[in-house]
């Protein structure tokens, strides 16, 4: 019986020094297949040269963690999804030089007519409405739309955990999630561009590559 009683009391203080544990981890988005790339420079291939792809902002991109295709994936409530777009349809110029040694150089993003991100309100009644985010192609046909809710749809978009950080709500902190569509998968079958990511760890860069999909 001290054995049963030593095993379980054992096991109550094992499971609750687990649920801080468990709490540490997901907040470090161990148990998620994405990671986000905070700590690694954004960049562009152009040509076989890595351009600085900011106003693309890392901390808003993310990858899946295993290698074998790779997702790339971008917070879908911020405005620079636009730039991705901008990628797709080569409607960018670039600047070489700069002070980094492991870029080529900066992308500028600013001679494009389309407007390929736009916002809509979607009214119940005279009082009450939600908003909705349209992404269109460059014929300005809508390809993708959502429910501005701030969390996945069970389609394109997903709730990543940006790893190291935490919110406070009323209920105490939690995991700082964010929805993240992704743009692998939505140009693949909706602009016919591929995405290919290169990670390069020593040097802390991802560059993304977009060219069109080769016919299937």
């Amino acid at each position: 019986m001290k054995l049963r009683l030593k095993l379980t009391i054992f096991a109550i203080i094992l499971g609750m020094l687990m649920i801080p544990a468990y709490f540490i981890l997901q907040t470090y988005g161990v148990f998620q297949k994405q990671t986000v790339l905070s700590d690694y420079a954004l960049a562009v291939d152009v040509n076989g040269k890595s351009y600085a792809a900011w106003p693309l902002i890392n901390s808003f991109a993310a990858m899946d963690k295993q290698e074998d295709n790779r997702q790339f994936y971008y917070r879908i409530d911020m405005s620079h999804i636009q730039y991705l777009f901008n990628l797709a349809y080569r409607e960018y110029e670039v600047k070489p030089g700069g002070d980094n040694p492991y870029l080529d150089g900066t992308v500028n993003y600013e001679h494009t007519d389309h407007n390929y991100v736009q916002t809509e309100r979607k009214y119940e009644n005279a009082n009450d409405f939600s908003t909705v985010l349209n992404l269109y192609d460059q014929d300005g046909q809508i390809v993708y739309t959502y429910d501005n809710t701030g969390k996945a749809d069970n389609e394109l978009v997903k709730s990543i955990i940006h790893q190291g950080m935490s919110r406070t709500s009323g209920s105490g902190s939690e995991a700082a999630r964010d929805p993240y569509i992704n743009i692998t998968a939505l140009f693949r079958d909706k602009l016919n561009i591929d995405v290919k990511l290169t990670v390069d760890d020593e040097h802390k860069v991802v560059t993304i590559r977009m060219n069109k999909s080769e016919a299937r």
